[in-house]
């Protein structure tokens, strides 16, 4: 199994079918890796050499698909590391039994054909020996789900803080309009003082100076929004420690425009101040008239 030192690309990956590989690229991807599955050996050196970006984000899979891969793949590692000395080779496995179990579960053929599923598993642990040596990383799955193989791949990727990876979007939206069906939190905040009965604030949003101090005035509103944003930081290194790469959060009030946002707008202050990437939408703000 891999350490738990933090990496980071490019990385070339490969090892045994069934062991992991496709879960460890998609993973790298969520983390900003381009990701590049079964290219053609002959044409690996042009992608690097023409990779957008930074190519210390570039992670490409290879294994037994490509044609004479045991033989071929072991020169064009070496040319590839000397232009590129931060290449790292990872090779993923998992022992006979798991794949075997893996593979069974999966009903997928296994890419070595014309052979019994025992035989070529073993043929290919064989014939993979000479890349296997020529490895910068193990990564054994054997004892590993997707979700831990998952946080592996942030330790490949150089991500030691699971909050880096973790995007918010908070929204206010309207009862009248629906609720957010991709929300993970949904505050309902239709219990607050509503500024829509004043007649000087029925016309401003709730993130309007006027509507501000309005709200301000009552105890109660400070002790409630507060116990929201309490509640919604005590949750986010809970979500940051299952993986998760986005959540939204939502508050909703009757028209979308006075109490939602009011609590939407300190909600996102809140957590931007904790060290999160955050982005703000008021949904239903300019839909606020009640019918």
């Amino acid at each position: 199994m891999m350490n738990e030192q933090v990496f980071a690309g490019p990385f070339v990956i490969t090892g045994l079918s069934g062991s992991g590989k496709t879960v460890l690229s998609r993973s790298l991807e969520d983390v900003g890796y381009l990701c590049v599955d079964n290219i053609p050996l002959e044409l690996l050196s042009e992608l690097f050499s023409r990779a957008p970006g930074n190519v210390d984000r570039l992670a490409v899979v290879l294994d037994v698909r490509a044609e004479g891969f045991t033989v071929r793949f072991p020169p064009i590692l070496q040319s590839l590391k000397a232009a590129w000395p931060r290449l790292r080779l990872v090779f993923v496995e998992a022992s006979p039994e798991v794949l075997l179990r893996r593979f069974s579960l999966a009903r997928r053929p296994h890419p070595l054909r014309g052979r019994n599923l025992e035989a070529a598993i073993r043929e290919e642990h064989l014939s993979l020996e000479g890349v296997r040596r020529a490895a910068d990383i193990l990564v054994d799955t054997t004892t590993l789900n997707p979700h831990e193989l998952r946080r592996q791949a942030l330790g490949l990727g150089g991500i030691d803080d699971p909050k880096s990876m973790l995007s918010l979007d908070v929204e206010s939206f309207s009862y009248l309009h629906g609720v957010p069906p991709t929300a993970s939190l949904v505050f309902d905040v239709r219990f607050l003082p509503n500024p829509y009965f004043v007649d000087e604030l029925r016309e401003l949003p709730g993130d309007d100076p006027a509507v501000e101090r309005w709200m301000g005035q009552f105890p109660e509103v400070a002790t409630s929004v507060g116990k929201i944003v309490g509640l919604t930081l005590d949750l986010l290194p809970r979500y940051g420690a299952e993986l998760k790469t986005h959540l939204k959060i939502s508050a909703g009030c009757t028209g979308g425009r006075h109490r939602s946002v009011y609590t939407a707008c300190r909600l996102a202050n809140a957590v931007a101040a904790a060290g999160y990437n955050v982005s703000l939408h008021h949904r239903d703000k300019d839909r606020w008239r009640y019918p």
